[in-house]
């Protein structure tokens, strides 16, 4: 030892050794703790395995084997569900898609065409108001004017086309009020046209009978034949099923037949030949006359005498001459010869004009302007056409008198 060392450092590296050994016997001891513990817990477990495989072996292989199958089954089961859950879900999804794209679909194709007929529409109505200007410039007062009527509680107004004479508004009013109608003017005027035309205007079917002295009461009711069988006529087909009759030469009918009809339109009940029939509420009975019902005159020398009973049953409407009509139609049919027809219209309405102021028994209606035309447009002279349909049958007195040469 050095004479200068301390007794502290010589000390020292004693310490040192003697605390490192001290370390080590305590690492050993705790390492055999800890590897007694590990063998006590790998007993434990094997212990436990041991237990756990004796369980199990316990148990049959089959049993094993159908615990796994019904694991499984109960699975695959549970997704099938699941996966047909979720296809049914995606279905009824695309099915109501396809029902709303349908029905948007349907309702823009009603949408477009609805558009499509409404400019439609008005290009007609343009197209029509720029025709009839142009025709009308060419031909002044020949287009026949629309006639619309308005009825009292008509849902819309009542449109005729074509020519019509101005007093069927006058004639639908009458017929819509459910008035029986007499429509009294000379001859010619258009009468019977204009119950075939309230008929159209109103919806109806049209029926018609020509009364004569001699018209029979099987013509107007019907008859049974030799073998028993019924048969029906106009009249009673508009009296029971609805729809417009027109009795046509009134005044020209057998005053008993006449008054056979009386009970039908006063009661709007009728004896026919197999039964009694009531009137269909649709049923309108036109009648047409030259005269009043106050027999004939110098121009109608064959007109009946109308009973007052009769009479009453009506209600009477006039219908003079419509000279605009009258021009209208006679070029329509002569539209090639404008020239002649005007030359025909202006004699024809001035022979008219004088007959009525000398009370001539002659008659120039406006069948004679609508003939003529038909015969200038087939080829015939306006020479031809006075002597065939105007002057046919006239005294020279009566040519005197109207200034004829």
């Amino acid at each position: 030892m050095d004479g200068n060392s301390s007794p502290y450092e010589t000390e020292r590296p004693v310490q040192e050794k003697t605390r490192s050994e001290i370390v080590r016997i305590a690492y050993e001891v705790a390492k055999q703790q800890i590897d007694r513990r590990d063998r006590e817990i790998e007993e434990l477990a094997e212990k436990a395995a041991a237990k756990a495989t004796r369980g199990l072996l316990s148990v049959p292989h089959r049993t094993i084997q159908k615990m796994v199958e019904i694991e499984t089954t109960a699975w695959t089961d549970e997704q099938e569900r699941q996966i047909a859950r979720v296809q049914d879900e995606h279905e009824s999804r695309i099915a109501r898609e396809r029902e709303e794209h349908e029905e948007l679909l349907e309702r823009t194709r009603r949408d477009y065409f609805a558009e499509i007929e409404e400019t439609r529409a008005e290009l007609v109505e343009k197209l029509a108001v720029l025709v009839r200007a142009e025709i009308e410039s060419q031909l002044p007062g020949l287009l026949p004017e629309p006639v619309q009527v308005l009825l009292p509680e008509a849902p819309r107004p009542i449109n005729i086309e074509g020519a019509a004479h101005r007093t069927l508004p006058e004639l639908l009013l009458a017929l819509r009020a459910h008035c029986h109608v007499l429509l009294v003017g000379p001859a010619g005027t258009g009468k019977s046209m204009l119950a075939k035309q309230a008929a159209e205007g109103l919806g109806l079917s049209f029926h018609a009978l020509s009364l004569g002295p001699t018209t029979p009461m099987s013509k107007v009711f019907g008859y049974y034949d030799a073998h028993g069988n019924y048969h029906g006529t106009p009249f009673r087909r508009a009296f029971e099923d609805g729809g417009v009759m027109l009795l046509d030469e009134l005044d020209n009918g057998h005053p008993g037949l006449l008054g056979e009809l009386n009970q039908a339109l006063a009661l709007r009940v009728c004896a026919f030949a197999d039964k009694m029939v009531t009137a269909h509420p649709d049923f309108h009975l036109v009648a047409t006359a030259n005269t009043f019902g106050t027999g004939g005159d110098q121009r109608y020398v064959g007109r009946q005498t109308l009973d007052a009973a009769t009479l009453d049953r009506f209600t009477m409407i006039e219908v003079p001459i419509d000279t605009k009509l009258e021009r209208r139609l006679a070029h329509a049919h002569a539209p090639s010869k404008p020239s002649e027809v005007k030359q025909l219209l202006k004699e024809v309405q001035r022979l008219r004009g004088i007959a009525e102021r000398k009370h001539l028994p002659v008659v120039f209606s406006p069948r004679a302007s609508i003939d003529g035309a038909k015969l200038l447009e087939a080829g015939a002279t306006l020479e031809q056409v006075m002597a065939w349909r105007v002057f046919r049958g006239l005294s020279d007195s009566h040519r005197n008198a109207l200034g004829a040469k």
